[in-house]
């Protein structure tokens, strides 16, 4: 069985990884390709990493792609066109972003909607905003399986002294992605003297240096670029801060946790599926302004929410992707 997945270019961003990590369990079981029309701004690095599982390619003007099924991972295209091009007996659509955050998107679009015979959601959050007449079904995003060895290869905070709150930060440098708050959250470790060590994993595209210059007059937060690793960032960080503006599933969240690190995380709607406040994690108002009480926070609770992430498991949902797959009364 041929599957193709389609997204327009192919970046450093979450859904390379969960199509990564998707194609990694089932590669050995079908014929896979990821295709794309948007080379402009092609990360080569994810591109040699998608290579290990599929055969990765743009679609050229005249070409034709044949398949059983064709995963649609982006949902701003010429629908029309497209279909011409990727003839497949099933399309699914992989939703990773809010639906209110998609307007006048291919969910607007009812021949496209009735053409595709499942909506896959990576959370109850974006099932609940699925505003169409058909049922979403809810996957959640796969994890690497040897994250916790992968999270012990070193240590990037090794010679920082004990006494340090040293958090970790993996996102895409971008707008969305909360600097504005991180800034806040780290101008209040500086006015209430806490010594700390924030180290950021990931890049940008245009807001990248734009960023970093916000950041220059803190000599404690270091911009380390994307790693094809990042685990060993997280795994030996106090908290893993993610501050976005909104996530329909936060793949890091999950990955902190099954490295034993607990969150701090803002209060958009698929948090609460991820992170229960004052348990494993702090969940904080996307609107908060004064951080002062909730840094003066982080010392004293990290023990216990770091004691109650130790029986947390998660297994990739791999079989529910297979039954997908595979289901036959279509």
């Amino acid at each position: 069985m041929k599957i193709v997945f389609y997204n327009k270019s192919i970046l450093s961003g979450g859904i390379e990884k969960c199509i990564e990590l998707l194609s990694k369990e089932i590669y050995k079981k079908y014929e896979l390709e990821v295709v794309y029309t948007d080379e402009s701004r092609l990360d080569m690095n994810i591109v040699n990493i998608l290579k290990r599982y599929a055969k990765v390619y743009k679609i050229e003007e005249g070409m034709k792609v044949d398949c059983d099924i064709c995963i649609w991972c982006y949902l701003y295209f010429d629908y029309d066109n497209l279909k011409n091009i990727i003839n497949a007996k099933r399309y699914f659509t992989w939703i990773h972003s809010m639906p209110r955050i998609l307007p006048d998107c291919l969910l607007d679009n009812e021949t496209f909607v009735n053409d595709c015979t499942d909506f896959v959601c990576v959370s109850e959050a974006v099932k609940n905003h699925l505003d169409i007449n058909k049922e979403g079904i809810v996957i959640h995003n796969f994890m690497a399986e040897d994250i916790k060895e992968l999270g012990n290869v070193f240590n990037p905070f090794e010679g920082i002294d004990d006494n340090v709150l040293k958090l970790s930060v993996v996102s895409r440098l971008s707008n969305g992605k909360g600097f504005d708050r991180l800034y806040l959250f780290v101008k209040a470790l500086e006015d209430n003297n806490i010594p700390y060590n924030v180290k950021v994993i990931g890049k940008g595209r245009a807001k990248e240096q734009e960023i970093k210059d916000d950041f220059k007059e803190f000599t404690n937060v270091e911009f380390v670029g994307y790693k094809e690793n990042p685990y060993p960032y997280i795994k030996h960080s106090d908290y893993l801060v993610q501050l976005s503006d909104d996530e329909s599933w936060c793949n890091v969240i999950t990955e902190a946790k099954l490295l034993n690190v607990p969150v701090v995380v803002t209060n958009f709607e698929s948090s609460k599926e991820q992170v229960i406040n004052d348990f494993n994690g702090l969940i904080i108002d996307l609107n908060e302004k004064d951080y002062n009480s909730i840094v003066n926070e982080l010392n004293a609770k990290k023990t216990h929410l770091k004691r109650n992430l130790d029986s947390f498991e998660f297994k990739n949902e791999v079989d529910e992707w297979i039954n997908l797959i595979e289901k036959k009364d279509v």
